[in-house]
């Protein structure tokens, strides 16, 4: 009986796995229907601070559970709030003020969020950029060069990380791609050797105590030949990042809407997902796709295709990450 009331228990809460955004005129119609576990605020979404204020607190009264509302703004060509918020630059030309610049700046982004109800900023970027056909990264990179990249985001995640969480991205590092993963899958075609210095600056980020880490969609042949994106690879997402790196954090996908996923049905994406080792599955367009999710991730519950204990660690990362953002006891 113990076993049985733990498993409802589970499927009460499997929509705190999911984080979701919303259409472009800010209907909050999905959000009171699926509860999840989080919103992500895009372009699309953006205004001015007091009606993004207005937004985020009525989002919060929608949810049985406080949420954690999302956001990308990283500064340059990627900063969705930007009308009554102060400009970023791009962390390339950030880099170059210095550590002490960064920190003021890692700081200033993290109060204006706060300020407007959003307690999770995805950034910094802790991708290295160095393939010559790179064009995704570039200059949303602190740097190409892996030392100062890695110094630089623990920087930012000191100064920000009292105020919103902070998400490195894109593990195990985009840098070493041309292609972009909104379009098609990109392969990381190097030896381990030469994928050390991608994953410093995420080393680095652990070591500074970020409190999520986004893995990206990308095919890294020297971790896992089979051809499966890191979003979907065991072992990448549980043995590289969880295993060998021991982070301890908040595993969250980048979105599952992008084309470098296989075409296969969102539930099954989620399932995959949640089997490699995530805990916060990211859909920033397509609510149809997170209801989709919630009734697979039951039936594979239902059917031994996914353990209870890996949802519980999920759903137990995802409460430990909105406490340690202050919107839980």
């Amino acid at each position: 009986r113990l076993r049985v009331l733990y498993y409802l228990n589970t499927i009460v809460q499997i929509s705190q796995l999911l984080m979701i955004g919303l259409p472009a005129d800010n209907d909050l119609t999905a959000v009171r229907a699926l509860q999840p576990g989080g919103v992500v605020l895009m372009g699309r979404n953006a205004g001015k601070p007091d009606e993004v204020r207005r937004l985020t607190r009525r989002i919060g009264e929608l949810c049985d559970e406080a949420p954690l509302i999302a956001t990308d703004q990283e500064g340059g060509r990627v900063q969705r709030l930007t009308d009554g918020f102060t400009p970023i630059p791009r962390m390339k030309k950030l880099a170059q003020q210095g550590a002490r610049q960064v920190a003021i700046t890692a700081a200033t982004v993290a109060a204006e969020l706060r300020d407007v109800g959003i307690n999770f900023n995805f950034a910094p970027v802790c991708d290295v950029p160095v393939h010559p056909d790179d064009t995704v990264i570039a200059d949303r990179a602190f740097s190409s060069n892996p030392m100062q990249s890695a110094l630089l985001a623990a920087e930012y995640i000191r100064a920000a990380q009292g105020t919103v969480l902070c998400c490195a991205k894109h593990f195990p590092g985009h840098g070493g791609v041309g292609i972009d993963s909104h379009q098609a899958l990109p392969t990381f075609a190097a030896t381990r050797e030469e994928l050390n210095p991608h994953l410093q600056p995420f080393r680095s980020a652990i070591a500074a105590g970020v409190a999520a880490i986004m893995v990206g969609h990308i095919e890294v042949p020297c971790l896992d030949d089979s051809g499966t994106p890191a979003t979907l690879s065991p072992a990448i997402t549980t043995g590289l990042l969880r295993e060998e790196l021991n982070f301890r954090g908040l595993v969250v996908t980048d979105d599952l809407d992008m084309k470098a996923l296989p075409q296969d049905p969102p539930g099954s994406i989620a399932v995959r997902a949640l089997n490699a080792g995530c805990d916060l599955l990211l859909w920033c367009h397509s609510p149809d796709s997170a209801q989709a999710a919630i009734e697979a991730i039951e039936r594979a519950l239902d059917d031994g295709l996914l353990s209870e204990t890996r949802v519980q660690d999920a759903l137990d990362r995802v409460k430990w990450a909105k406490t340690k953002a202050g919107i839980l006891p």
